[in-house]
């Protein structure tokens, strides 16, 4: 497992100090199709890449904050309350296929001071899935767009996420009239 939480002196400054992303990213995530490579050194953000999994590995210890997860109850900009002090967006960087078994590879059930939210109903992924093997789900986002929304959820909107995000103009347009129930109005 490699760390690559990057000098934040050299990064340039896309997160708000309030609101920080812890991303467990699977060792088999493809670099190239990954929407959070882009942000690696951004201050605030901070991305452990796991192995192959070992036999007999320990749960990986999971910070404080709150973990991006279906089927939870829903995100609310109050819930940015829940991030002070030291609290965190924890997010799981997979395809969809693999968040199970990135899953079982973390201490959730240990995890202190660990709130479980999902993003509201409706938000639409601009990024093409086409999977070979599985049928697409029909829902779910792309790790930037998650964490944009987050963003713009929790009262702190990051445009510069998008910045580097081929389907972001495609994104905005998707889910525009959502995300201005949230104060996002884009220009």
């Amino acid at each position: 497992m490699i760390s690559t939480g990057k000098d934040t002196k050299a990064a340039s400054p896309l997160l708000d100090q309030r609101i920080s992303f812890f991303v467990f990213q699977d060792y088999k995530e493809n670099r190239r199709k990954c929407t959070v490579e882009p942000l690696l050194g951004s201050a605030g953000l901070e991305v452990q890449r796991l192995g192959v999994p070992v036999a007999g590995e320990e749960l990986l210890a999971v910070p404080a904050g709150i973990l991006l997860e279906v089927d939870a109850p829903e995100l609310q900009p109050d819930d940015a309350g829940q991030l002070e002090p030291d609290g965190r967006i924890v997010l799981l960087d997979a395809t969809w296929i693999r968040l199970g078994p990135l899953g079982r590879r973390l201490d959730l059930a240990g995890a202190e001071g660990l709130q479980r939210r999902a993003l509201p109903a409706g938000f639409q992924t601009a990024y093409p899935r086409h999977s070979k093997l599985f049928k697409d789900p029909g829902a779910g986002l792309a790790s930037v767009e998650a964490m944009f929304a987050v963003t713009v959820i929790l009262g702190a909107a990051r445009p510069g996420f998008l910045q580097h995000y081929r389907w972001a103009a495609e994104f905005l347009e998707l889910n525009r009239e959502l995300l201005s129930r949230y104060g996002w109005e884009a220009s």
